[in-house]
């Protein structure tokens, strides 16, 4: 907290600390800084933070009543102003006048000049005409003296310091302007800042659409999604080259033009369409159990070949709706045996997605068996494009 009472007392210092709205700013700024503090440091108890945000008004409250006396006797009439009661061009007007006669009277005269002839003037009595003259001299010292004196107030420099003193607050008032002025240009930076910051989103934001809307990372993506069900399919599955397509080892289980191989259940849908990848069967499942099952029947002599081997299963499909969707993939070869569930996704390109099974029974069936397709597990609407089932028979 006293880290806190620093930087407060450092705001103030460097800021126009009589504006109660520019300290009110400065309290606020420290209370956010708490409040940040506290939450980089993980601290969420909630009397944890009240007591530390009591402890900040506290200070706050402390400093507050510091800067408003501060106000107080800064806005008070300063004890200057009571000094110039002029009590010493007073002083100096009441000593000087008496003194400077009295001093410079006896100065110009060793004698009196009278009728062209100096005389003494001490051992003389003053007689009745002399009286008058020397009264008359006199008289036009002191005649002439105040002439003379009446100039000396003005040079004199007592007041100037008084005006240095009164000129001095200004002086020192004329010291803030510069730290108000330079309010404007740290706005001006932190909204420049801002600007920067904004200008960099905008770049980051338009990569990142132009990444999106070319389809680079859906593409990515799907290669993805493509790569892991793969793998789950079955351990040892045999890569296909798209280039190349299917040999003629590939026996053919389904294709559009046998819709007769096909057997929906309950609340399964199958529909023949013309997509644009060529012919193709439109599957529909409105439930993810066997209810939505949609089975393609697998020859007798096909399971024969496969009696005791390790065979593939490719299925080419496509995604019959404008998002990706997801099967699942079953088998059920009667004295065979049947194949663990296998899960693919369906994207808007035509695809192939194969598993393999292995059969350690030699012994073959007498009926056909099946595969079991389900397009329901995230949905009723989930609609999947099936172009053909193929069977690589083990060797």
């Amino acid at each position: 907290m006293s880290g806190l009472e620093t930087a407060i007392r450092n705001a103030l210092e460097r800021s126009d600390r009589t504006d109660a709205e520019i300290r009110a700013r400065i309290y606020q700024s420290a209370r956010e800084a708490l409040d940040a503090g506290l939450r980089k440091q993980g601290v969420t108890d909630v009397q944890v933070v009240a007591a530390q945000r009591q402890r900040l008004e506290g200070k706050i409250r402390e400093i507050e009543m510091e800067e408003r006396g501060r106000v107080a006797r800064a806005e008070a009439p300063p004890p200057v102003s009571q000094q110039p009661v002029q009590q010493q061009p007073s002083a100096q007007f009441s000593v000087d006048p008496p003194v400077a006669p009295a001093t410079r009277i006896p100065e110009p005269h060793g004698g009196v000049l009278l009728g062209g002839q100096t005389r003494d003037a001490g051992p003389k009595p003053a007689g009745p005409t002399s009286a008058p003259a020397l009264a008359g001299d006199l008289g036009s010292l002191g005649a002439a003296r105040p002439e003379r004196a009446n100039p000396a107030p003005k040079p004199i420099s007592e007041p100037k310091p008084a005006d240095r003193r009164k000129g001095g607050p200004d002086d020192r008032v004329l010291d803030v302007p510069p730290e108000r002025a330079a309010k404007p240009r740290r706005r001006r930076g932190w909204v420049s800042r801002l600007a920067v910051w904004g200008l960099c989103l905008a770049v980051l934001g338009g990569a990142a659409w132009w990444v999106y809307s070319s389809e680079i990372v859906q593409g990515v993506i799907r290669q993805a999604s493509n790569a892991g069900s793969r793998p789950a399919a079955g351990i040892g599955a045999p890569e296909l080259d798209p280039q190349q397509g299917f040999s003629a080892d590939w026996a053919e289980v389904f294709v559009p033009q046998n819709m007769a191989a096909l057997q929906p259940a309950a609340q399964a849908r199958l529909e023949a369409v013309a997509a644009s990848e060529g012919p193709a069967v439109r599957l529909l499942s409105a439930t993810p159990n066997e209810a939505g099952d949609v089975a393609v029947q697998v020859p007798v002599e096909l399971l024969r070949e496969m009696a005791g081997k390790s065979s593939t299963v490719a299925l080419t499909l496509q995604s019959g709706a404008n998002r990706s969707v997801h099967l699942a993939v079953r088998c059920d070869f009667g004295s065979l045996g049947d194949c663990s569930r296998h899960r693919f996704t369906a994207t808007q390109e035509k695809t192939d997605a194969l598993f393999q099974v292995s059969f350690d029974r030699s012994l073959a069936p007498n009926s056909p068996g099946r595969i079991l397709i389900n397009t329901g597990l995230d949905g009723p609407d989930q609609p999947l494009l099936l172009y053909s089932v193929r069977i690589l028979p083990g060797q």
